[in-house]
């Protein structure tokens, strides 16, 4: 059976993401097994001995922050509940109070913009709140302090909600110019698995010299398949 062409995307997206997945995992792994066979096999000082733990405990932590956006990414396909609606202004708005304080501590603007009233979209509110955490505290993570992030939200066409995420972050990501596979980090998965498996989607709209910006989508409900 022939394999389409987006098949073919999907299966070069998900080979390179393996690949970039290895090479996050090998460089703690690897710094850790060489403090640890340093501070084993060579004479040391009481101080350099305690600088070798020290680093191998850096590189220990890294390891399991990264194992633990392996068991999250693990479970972004799975949807949750979806029998009750999310107000996704109030989703957004809680999101923005409790991540601004690490933004406001690094000299970094979090503007939110949303439409009037409430949007009701399909989509458990937990999933997408972790998602969405997860990749702001990203993109807080490659901006430089002064930084500015432009969160935004608005009913579109075809009964869709939709949030563009739009920051002058420099980031270890963005489209080939041969094709649309991604550098992508755990976090990004995390989003995009999450924000599918509500039947949405999740991405890169425009990077270039200006602002990287971000969009996601969800189904948006009518005030009657709210069941209000």
């Amino acid at each position: 059976m022939a394999v389409s062409e987006a098949d073919e995307r999907a299966i070069e997206r998900q080979r390179s993401f393996v690949s970039e997945v290895f090479h996050n995992l090998s460089q703690p792994l690897t710094a850790l097994h060489c403090s640890l066979e340093l501070s084993l096999f060579r004479d040391q000082t009481a101080d350099e001995l305690r600088a070798g733990i020290a680093t191998a405990l850096e590189n220990a932590a890294c390891l399991r922050q990264r194992l633990l956006l392996l068991r999250e990414l693990n479970q972004a396909g799975d949807p949750g509940d979806l029998s009750l609606p999310t107000d996704l202004n109030e989703l957004l708005r809680d999101l923005r109070e409790e991540l601004l304080p690490l933004f406001e501590s690094a000299g970094q603007q979090f503007e939110l913009h949303l439409e009037a009233g409430e949007l009701q979209v399909c989509g458990n509110r937990t999933k997408l709140m972790r998602a969405l955490f997860y990749f702001l505290e990203y993109l807080f993570r490659y901006s430089a302090p002064g930084a500015r992030l432009e969160l935004r939200a608005r009913a579109a066409e075809e009964r869709q909600a939709e949030i563009s995420i739009a920051t002058c972050s420099c980031l270890p990501v963005g489209p080939s110019a041969e094709n649309e596979s991604y550098q992508r980090s755990c976090e990004i998965e995390i989003a995009r698995c999450s924000f599918e498996a509500a039947g949405g989607e999740f991405g890169l709209l425009a990077s270039g010299s200006g602002p990287s910006v971000w969009r996601a989508t969800l189904p948006r409900l009518s005030v009657a398949d709210s069941g209000e």
